[in-house]
């Protein structure tokens, strides 16, 4: 039988693409379907539509954006006003309330209390223009800073004082006693406002009086289309004294809000008024704009939202034109290539005569071509040779093991042999317990070999973690030149030799590894060096009386061989240096005294300054060999820091 299934190409067919397809054959009709242009237009078309839409709901989301903040910076505008006229009464709250605490007042004399005032006045600040001392039974003006006020009565002269003068001292001793205007007034063609409040000592009233234009002064310095004005509870204006009704804003509930704490918004025909309440007072703040000028912004943004919609659709028109031309044949041919470069066949023709963009787009899969054909080539070698670093690592790794092996084996047969003749000195010094025998003494030796068994023991672990792990540093701490000299010193085998150390600085490193480098330099040099005068500088030193000694405790005054060595230590322009008097380091030999196996004496194993170089350079420093010290050997470790 034969197979009446679907064809080859049709079973292996994406599931998901098949359900596309299916879609696709169901909602396009088919005349579309076959026609690139017709497909191209539809696509057009709906891109026209969807950018109509967005563009429309963008104008409306943008709109009520710009009017919500319009709204906004109105409200924050009265919220700044209110918060400026709260200050400002609380500057004047706190300035009557410390003229008010001197204990003139309980002297009664009237002198004093003036002079008192205008002290008190002179120091205030400039809208304060007067303070007056009143006796509220007699309702006299006991003391003022004006002249013309002293001796008359409130109520005849300024009855303006008589509401706040009741409210202070009808206070029931809850919080701060102190009243004032809930309107300004006008005298001698100023606005006032007056503070009361009882003294401290004594019977009397304190009244302060405030320019109210002046504090108020910004509330009217606005550079905005923003204006400002202060209501009481029931509506009237504050600097208004001769205003007998309340403001037809008042029947607001955005009004009542204000008076309830909150800050609200209310909207006329053709203004928009923010309300905000004044702390510490029934004041509210009122701050009025035009719609017109408010919400400019938004009818500016709408129509430049309309004109980059209709600008797009028209741009949109040409471009689909543009590239409707002339695409389907040349992307039918690439398309059949890019298959051939999938199936590896990297010499297909990409040529092309075309200069447009098509043109470049088989420019440019002609160069990922050959792009991918250097990758392919590159990778194969990278490929080698990366097999190739990775037996060259394995060699490595296995001749430093053979390094290792060897350094440890090395340190350690003396190791054995201080070890056996621990053992002998140990049982001699049981047998002389009879004899006349410095048993302190052997002890000494005694403790200094396991001392010298636990210091070589230390080196072999160090030697083996230079040698198998990273050269890093990882903790740091403060050390001081001299003292890390000095420590040095007691571990080495000095003899007859010296040490001095000119001078001092802290810097941070290693401790211990720091030691090492001590440790070797000093051996190196006492290896290496022979009976000669002091350097010069160490004469220098000693003459001035500048160095700092470290004697060997049990040399002789003179050597039995005659050989010895001084060894100088001091700082450096940007570290320190370790210098001797010995013969120095041969021309020839200075480029390699710091690699491994490199060393003129009979006994030496050519570690000692290798290791002194890798312990350097893992702290991020450098050392090197002062070829113009002419006294002896001069090493110079460089980029260490500190003071």
């Amino acid at each position: 039988m034969s197979d009446s299934g679907p064809p080859k190409g049709e079973r292996e067919e994406d599931p998901e693409r098949s359900f596309v397809s299916r879609v696709t054959r169901t909602v396009v009709p088919g005349v579309v379907r076959r026609s690139y242009a017709l497909k191209l237009a539809l696509a057009l078309f709906v891109v026209v539509l969807l950018i109509a839409g967005i563009g429309v709901v963008s104008y409306v989301q943008i709109q009520g954006i710009i009017e919500a903040d319009a709204e906004d910076t109105l409200r924050s505008t009265a919220t700044v006003q209110s918060n400026a006229v709260g200050e400002w009464i609380d500057g004047i709250e706190s300035q009557t309330r410390g003229i008010a605490t001197s204990d003139v007042y309980g002297t009664r004399d009237r002198e004093a209390i003036r002079d008192h005032l205008r002290d008190s006045q002179a120091l205030a600040g400039e809208d304060v223009v007067g303070a007056h001392y009143v006796d509220p039974e007699s309702d006299e003006i006991v003391a003022s800073t004006d002249p013309e006020y002293e001796g008359e009565s409130v109520a005849t002269t300024v009855p303006a004082w008589n509401d706040p003068i009741e409210r202070a001292t009808a206070d029931s001793g809850d919080g701060d006693p102190i009243a004032s205007s809930d309107r300004a007034y006008e005298r001698n063609g100023r606005l006032l406002m007056a503070f009361a409040r009882p003294v401290r000592v004594g019977d009397g009233v304190l009244v302060v009086v405030a320019d109210v234009r002046q504090g108020f002064e910004q509330l009217y310095r606005s550079e905005t289309i923003t204006t400002t004005r202060v209501l009481t509870a029931d509506g009237r204006e504050v600097t208004a004294p001769r205003q007998s009704r309340p403001a037809p804003l008042s029947d607001s509930s955005a009004f009542d809000a204000a008076r309830d704490g909150e800050t609200a918004i209310h909207d006329r025909e053709s203004d928009v008024f923010a309300f905000a309440p004044v702390d510490g007072t029934d004041w509210i703040v009122v701050a009025e704009a035009p719609k017109a000028q408010l919400y400019q912004a938004g009818e500016t943004v709408g129509r430049n939202v309309a004109v980059l919609i209709v600008t797009s659709l028209a741009a949109l028109a040409v471009v689909g034109l543009v590239l409707g031309r002339g695409t389907v044949l040349p992307l039918i041919r690439l398309r059949e290539r890019t298959r051939a470069l999938e199936a590896g066949e990297f010499d297909v023709d990409l040529r092309t005569d075309r200069e447009d963009e098509i043109g470049r787009l088989f420019t440019s899969f002609a160069a990922m071509r050959d792009t991918l054909r250097t990758q392919i080539r590159e990778t194969e070698a990278a490929r080698e040779r990366a097999e190739r670093s990775s037996q060259k690592l394995a060699r490595q790794n296995e001749r430093l093991d053979q390094f290792a092996s060897t350094v440890s084996h090395d340190l350690r047969n003396p190791l054995n042999v201080a070890d056996g003749y621990r053992d002998l000195l140990e049982s001699k010094l049981a047998d002389a317990e009879s004899e006349d025998v410095d048993l302190e003494e052997l002890r000494e030796y005694a403790t200094r070999i396991d001392e010298s068994h636990e210091r070589m023991e230390t080196i072999i672990d160090d030697v083996l973690a230079l040698a198998r792990e990273e050269n890093t540093i990882d903790d740091t701490v403060s050390v001081d030149l001299e003292s890390v000299a000095a420590d040095a010193w007691a571990n080495v085998d000095h003899e007859d030799s010296t040490v001095s150390v000119v001078g001092s600085r802290t810097f941070e490193a290693d401790r211990e590894r720091l030691l090492r480098v001590f440790e070797n330099l000093f051996r190196n040099s006492i290896e290496h060096g022979s009976t000669s005068p002091p350097s010069h500088a160490q004469e220098d030193a000693v003459e001035h009386g500048s160095t700092s000694s470290i004697p060997n405790p049990e040399q002789n005054p003179v050597q039995q061989d005659g050989s010895s060595v001084s060894i100088e230590v001091g700082p450096a322009e940007t570290g320190f240096y370790v210098a001797d008097d010995g013969p120095g380091i041969p021309t020839d030999a200075v480029d390699d005294v710091f690699e491994y196996g490199a060393t003129t004496a009979e006994d030496g194993t050519g570690f000692g300054l290798a290791i002194v170089e890798s312990i350097v350079s893992a702290h991020d420093w450098t050392i090197a060999v002062d070829e113009s010290y002419d006294d002896g050997a001069k090493f110079v470790v460089s980029d260490v820091g500190g003071e």
